[in-house]
């Protein structure tokens, strides 16, 4: 486990890298005549995904903290305010749509295996008779 996780943080520092360098290069490449702007989505799996919901941070700032009414019957959800420091630190700053981070993190996601939970119980219960057998 210890040498799972040394290579996790091995990657997640080699992508961190990455992002440094194309963030260096971009900032020293001429200003090209006005982009367009695309509306890009998030990988499927990133872990850049959860900045989709940093546009619920402005009713932190709004709402928070505040008393369950019927006026405010969403008061509960303030309890979330304190991850909206993260998308000024993370997803406003190297968590976009399409970066490195963004398909890096989905393609480390993507490429660990998804049990089937239903897959494996109809599996399971093919073989009970040999698993009750006396001689194991």
């Amino acid at each position: 486990m210890a040498s799972y996780n040394a290579k996790l943080v091995f990657v997640l520092l080699a992508v961190v890298i990455v992002c440094k360098a194309e963030d260096s290069v971009s900032s020293q490449e001429e200003p090209v005549a006005e982009k367009k702007e695309v509306d890009l989505d998030y990988a499927k799996g990133s872990v850049c995904g959860y900045c989709t919901y940093c546009k619920f941070c402005k009713l932190c700032d709004e709402d928070c903290p505040c008393e369950t009414s019927a006026s405010k019957p969403n008061c509960k959800m303030c309890k979330y305010c304190k991850y909206c420091y993260l998308c000024s630190a993370v997803c406003d700053t190297v968590c976009k749509p399409g970066g490195v981070i963004d398909k890096v993190s989905s393609a480390i996601i993507n490429a660990l295996p998804v049990a089937d939970k239903d897959g494996i119980d109809e599996d399971i219960n093919s073989v009970k008779g040999w698993i009750n057998r006396d001689e194991l």
